[in-house]
């Protein structure tokens, strides 16, 4: 994983211990949306500007999962644009070749 638990405990403003599992569950369930939604994702991540958006995608994929968790009298069935727009970017990604 690219990103630790402090950093996305930082990231969410989270000072307690007491939400630590649930944030693991929240960052394995972003990596593997991003592993099956990008295409050679791990290999591309060898990559230093493609990880770097990678990178941000994640806090904002573990945020939306972690403040949306209930879901109660939310009809949206999808992420916030700026998240779906990045996700495209990786998806279409053209950068170097990874070293």
């Amino acid at each position: 994983m690219a990103i630790t638990l402090d950093e996305v405990k930082t990231y969410l403003r989270i000072d307690l211990d007491i939400e630590d599992a649930f944030l693991r569950q929240c960052m394995k369930a972003a990596d593997a949306y991003l592993v099956h939604a990008v295409d050679d994702f791990e290999t591309r991540c060898k990559i230093e500007d493609f990880e770097a958006t990678a990178d941000i995608v994640r806090f904002a994929l573990i945020g939306e999962m972690y403040m949306n968790r209930d879901c109660r009298g939310d009809n949206r069935q999808s992420f916030p644009y700026h998240i779906r727009s990045m996700i495209l970017q990786l998806q279409n990604y053209t950068g170097g070749e990874p070293p």
